[in-house]
C-alpha cells in the first residue's frame, strides 16, 4: 500500500522561505565584503560588518524561533 503525500503547512513553507532568504543575505554580506576589502574601501567594510553585527543576529534569532514554532507544529499534527 503507498503512503500519502503529507503536505507541509504554511507555518513550515514560511520558515523555509525565510532560512532560504536569510542565507542569501548572509552569502551576499559575505561577498560584499571580500569585495569591499579587496577593493580597499573600508566604509563599505565597515557597513558590512555593522549589520552582521546588528541585525544578523536578530534575523538568526527570529528564523530559529519561527523554525521552532514550525517543527512543534508539524509534530503535533
Amino acid at each position: 500500500m503507498m503512503r500519502q503525500q503529507h503536505s507541509h503547512s504554511w507555518l513550515f513553507k514560511l520558515a523555509i522561505i525565510a532560512l532560504k532568504y536569510f542565507l542569501l543575505s548572509l552569502a551576499s554580506c559575505t561577498v560584499m565584503y571580500v569585495v569591499s576589502t579587496v577593493l580597499s574601501l573600508g566604509v563599505l567594510a565597515s557597513l558590512m560588518i555593522w549589520l552582521l553585527e546588528k541585525l544578523a543576529l536578530r534575523a538568526l534569532v527570529l528564523v530559529f524561533c519561527l523554525g521552532a514554532l514550525a517543527v512543534i507544529t508539524e509534530s503535533l499534527r
